[in-house]
């Protein structure tokens, strides 16, 4: 077992229970084998001598044979119900982390959670006890071994290695197999969903059949991968079966050889050929299973690559961006093709907390694109935030973090159909009416102003309302605002305003500016831009 594999393991609740109770169970199974082989040897050569206490011990045999047969059962019945515990632990911690964060691809995850956790079974039910069991039964065994003869316990400490080391050597090219297997799933996976996308698009160019076709293709590659891993599995357990059994018969002869010569007494004998099995066995077994369970140990790596990019999305996610730790916010100078031939440029700038930027230049030349850049929607300005620890850099990892921190205010502002209380509490359902009623006259709108207040209807957009042009401006302004953000942005705040809703709108934008927020405002408005701080023009290059 890989190191990385036991980690992951031991972070699955359930899993050290597993490693215990099996070490616990270990020791017993060695205990009921030896003990198995010296009654056994004591009821023959009772019954060969007419012994008189023979009964007790066939009696004392059969039910050692008994428990032997319970504790089997039993064991295997545990470790199963234990593996899926294991399982349902390991799908848990996972889809948790995914549920919140995922940039991995779905047909990855859902091949990990469903195939790839399916094939921990074996692994977690078999493997890994029968791992357990070859660390501790086959060394008992020939300590029993070594008290009743030192010759036959040597032959075996020698020709025990041979069977894991062949195993090794047919593992090495299994594993490849495995993995090739793995491969072809995952690949099928993210074709069959690529090809789902786009379903619509093949039917209407005529190429759902060819597409079908290719899938079926790649299912047979997969089915072919499958059927060259269960080969090497057979391969390998005649191998190991052939090793062991050559080993037992090395030990046997030796015996036998010591016996008819007259050196060596029935007694022992009969113990260290009854033994001698129980120390390949483990070992053998754990050998044969290591095939069975290459699916299990892929499984875990592919989950640990999975929870690995979780866990760095999450860290990357999680670097707090505090809005009174933001000094300001700096990018750098940003280029982007606009028509053929054109290219406009926008300067690189640091915006400071509680400044009022400007960005002008002449209409459709791309300020609302750069607006864009500024919301986290592209990552192609180098966009940072300078906080009293240092710079933090916006990239994708971080856009949901950022744009919690930002209050939008659009310049056609289209609000949902519904009343201007549920403009609010779509934002944020735990908003009280108070809260709206001085976000509202923050933005210089009062509830007198609006035809039935907060019940005011908002038909979507800005055509059917009881409330104004004027007054959507402004609740889209007091939406933006409510969340006391780090930064505003505005475009065209006062475009198609009259004069006093103009005032009421700009007035709002400089009581934020006031308090620390960071205010960029997109506009033609010359009156405006006196107020500013400083202003950029949006230029062709």
């Amino acid at each position: 077992m890989k190191s990385s594999d036991l980690r992951l393991l031991l972070t699955a609740s359930g899993s050290r229970r597993l490693l215990s109770v099996g070490i616990f169970a270990a020791v017993m199974w060695a205990t009921i084998l030896i003990a198995n082989a010296v009654l056994i040897a004591e009821v023959i050569i009772g019954i060969i001598s007419h012994a008189p206490g023979v009964n007790h011990s066939i009696i004392l045999l059969a039910l050692l044979w008994v428990l032997r047969a319970l504790f089997n059962a039993g064991f295997e019945h545990w470790t199963s119900s234990q593996a899926v515990t294991i399982k349902r632990n390991l799908r848990n911690s996972t889809t948790s982390k995914v549920a919140t964060y995922s940039g991995t691809s779905p047909a990855q995850l859902s091949t990990v959670l469903t195939k790839g956790l399916n094939g921990l079974d074996i692994y977690l039910g078999r493997f890994i006890p029968q791992m357990i069991f070859a660390s501790i039964v086959p060394f008992a065994v020939m300590a029993t071994m070594f008290l009743e003869d030192r010759l036959s316990a040597f032959i075996a400490l020698v020709t025990l290695p041979l069977i894991p080391f062949f195993g090794a050597l047919i593992g090495r090219y299994s594993a490849d197999s495995v993995a090739r297997k793995w491969q072809s799933l995952g690949t099928l996976s993210r074709y069959f969903e690529d090809s789902l996308r786009g379903f619509a698009t093949l039917k209407i160019f005529g190429r759902s059949h060819s597409q079908s076709k290719r899938i079926g293709v790649m299912g047979q590659k997969y089915t072919d991968e499958t059927m060259q891993v269960l080969k090497i599995s057979f391969i390998s357990a005649f191998a190991l079966e052939l090793v062991a059994t050559i080993s037992v018969a090395v030990v046997a002869v030796s015996v036998g050889l010591r016996l008819v010569s007259g050196s060596m007494d029935f007694k022992p004998a009969l113990i260290v050929l009854i033994l001698a099995p129980e120390v390949y066995f483990p070992v053998r077994n754990a050998a044969s299973l290591f095939h069975a369970s290459e699916d299990g140990t892929e499984a875990l790596r592919q989950i640990a690559i999975v929870r690995g990019a979780l866990s760095q999305e999450v860290a990357q996610r999680s670097e707090a961006i505090e809005r009174n730790d933001v000094t300001s916010i700096h990018w750098s100078d940003w280029e982007f093709a606009k028509g053929a031939i054109e290219t406009v440029v926008v300067p690189g700038s640091r915006v400071k907390a509680g400044e009022l930027t400007f960005i002008i230049g002449e209409s459709g030349i791309g300020k609302t694109t750069f607006a864009k850049n500024l919301l986290g929607m592209t990552h192609s300005a180098n966009l940072c935030v300078t906080t009293n620890k240092g710079d933090i850099a916006i990239t994708p990892e971080k856009t949901d973090v950022w744009q919690k921190l930002i209050g939008w205010i659009p310049q056609n502002p289209q609000l949902a159909s519904g009343t201007v209380r549920d403009q609010f509490i779509l934002l944020s359902p735990s908003l009280s009416d108070a809260d709206i009623e001085r976000a509202l006259e923050a933005a210089g709108l009062s509830l007198s102003d609006l035809p039935n207040g907060l019940e005011t209807k908002i038909a979507g957009g800005e055509q059917g309302n009881s409330a104004s042009g004027g007054q959507i401006r402004r609740i889209a302004v007091a939406r933006a605002l409510i969340r006391n953000p780090l930064l505003i942005i505005a475009d065209e705040p006062t475009a198609d305003l009259d004069q006093e809703s103009a005032n009421h709108v700009m007035r709002a934008l400089r009581s934020a500016q006031e308090e620390g927020a960071i205010v960029i405002a997109i506009t033609h408005d010359t009156s405006a831009m006196v107020a500013g701080d400083q202003i950029l023009r949006v230029i062709r290059k």
